[in-house]
């Protein structure tokens, strides 16, 4: 509202100055809540609770190698807790085996894309349970919206029912989240416009080339009804087959629910930006004679700058995050998913041209002398070192969340101590692995022109 319209200039002057000092002396707190923080500390277990998009175990993975590799040092447990078709019913009633049970001191609940077929008020009502149950263990409660259906829908140019109906109902949860003053993720806002941008240029382009819309194929024959016998139920009718989608420009992979690699990197960079997280990692430069100008949060050694060569050994504190070689194309959908890992070298003064880097005595790819000067995401490498070290991380944790969660889930469901005590003691040895995967290692770079 524009106070000036209602009370004089002078008036409204002196109200500001009030309000203001008002709010200095009780704190800002008392007349603007400060956004509740998410929190993460050394030994946390973070519980992932959700739909079949969760139990994709796809981005809560790329999540928990974010944090993994960010926090080496710690020793952080990450279970997943996703079932196929689940709303907030099905989460509370296996709350107790399948939450709690994991002695969680987070839980995330990432539900919304099941529940949209009920009612926008047993939503909240379900969610208000969830929050109370999880505050009770004690945990951390984290609400995170539902993703979009990628059907080609825009922000208020729906190309489907279910995406539509997403909306009302993400605002209803982040209304409840600020009632409750606990952390918020809205990935389905954040992602609607640029999936739905990403498949109209696709229909766009294969509307040009002429691949789409498919060509009709001719009526199958008509077939007989099938005969029903005296006291048979009558057979419900075929459901019809749902209209084809139009291609994306940059495929996501999987389908329009379930995306696969390439959209779930994008939804793991939504909820990581929901989170706040720290995209830094480290930061090197290096002139071409081999002076070290910065080495931050790094070690730069064994420095030669001889024969046309720049070679140094680089050793970080932490290391950035894993994206697997396929997901690559994320990137291209989501630029900035780099910000999340700036983990970056910069050589001064080269001559001009393409270089070639060499990371472990492997191609890392050629970079021009200005992209090196400029500064140089070594992120967006999708070979040698740096995606045998992605790929490495990403397939122990597929098997930690797959079978190993599987198998620790259902004893805990059947309540038999002795194979949860062997489920344990395998994810034990699993994490094990994981956390010697995640630790900083030397890394050997060549630059040559």
């Amino acid at each position: 509202m524009n106070t000036s319209l209602l009370f004089p200039p002078a008036i409204v002057s002196r109200f500001s100055i009030r309000v203001a000092a008002l709010a200095c002396a009780l704190g800002s707190t008392a007349l603007f809540a400060a956004e509740p923080a998410f929190q993460l500390k050394d030994n946390d277990v973070w519980v992932m609770a959700g739909d079949s998009i969760t139990a994709q175990r796809l981005h809560t993975n790329y999540i928990e190698a974010f944090y993994r590799t960010k926090h080496p040092q710690w020793h952080l447990h990450f279970r997943n807790s996703g079932i196929g078709g689940n709303a907030t019913g099905s989460v509370l009633a296996r709350f107790d085996y399948d939450v709690a049970a994991w002695k969680p001191t987070i839980v995330s609940i990432e539900l919304g894309m099941n529940d949209v077929n009920g009612s926008e008020e047993n939503y909240i009502k379900g969610m208000k349970q969830l929050i109370a149950k999880i505050r009770a263990i004690p945990a951390q409660p984290v609400l995170i919206s539902s993703s979009p259906v990628d059907d080609g829908s825009l922000m208020n140019d729906w190309k489907g029912d279910r995406c539509k109906k997403i909306h009302p109902f993400t605002e209803a949860l982040q209304k409840l989240a600020a009632e409750e003053n606990i952390v918020f993720v809205d990935q389905y806002h954040a992602l609607i416009d640029v999936w739905g941008q990403n498949r109209r240029k696709g229909e766009e382009a294969a509307r040009k080339n002429g691949t789409w819309p498919p060509k009709a194929t001719p009526e199958p024959a008509a077939t007989p009804a099938p005969v029903v016998k005296p006291g048979e139920a009558t057979p419900p009718p075929a459901k019809p087959k749902p209209a084809p989608i139009a291609p994306s420009l940059i495929p996501l992979t999987g389908d329009a629910v379930h995306p696969g690699s390439v959209g779930q990197y994008t939804m793991a960079a939504a909820i990581l930006n929901g989170l706040k997280a720290d995209g830094e990692v480290s930061a090197a430069t290096i002139k071409a004679d081999g002076k070290v100008v910065e080495a931050k949060h790094c070690k730069i050694t064994d420095v030669k700058a001889e024969g046309g060569k720049l070679s140094f050994t680089r050793l970080d504190e932490t290391g950035p995050w894993p994206i697997i070689p396929q997901a690559k194309t994320a990137l291209q959908l989501v630029p900035d998913i780099l910000k999340l890992s700036q983990y970056t070298l910069k050589v001064q003064g080269l001559a001009d041209g393409d270089y070639h880097v060499k990371i472990n005595g492997k191609p890392a790819g050629t970079v021009s002398a200005k992209d090196l000067a400029a500064g140089w995401n070594i992120t967006a490498t999708f070979e040698g070192a740096i995606a045998d070290r992605a790929n490495s991380i990403i397939t122990l944790l597929t098997k930690l969340q797959g079978p190993l969660n599987t198998d620790w889930r259902a004893a805990s469901k059947a309540k038999d101590a002795d194979k949860l005590a062997a489920a344990q003691k395998a994810i034990d040895d699993a994490e094990a692995e994981v956390q010697k995967a995640i630790q900083p290692a030397p890394l050997q770079f060549e630059i040559a022109k």
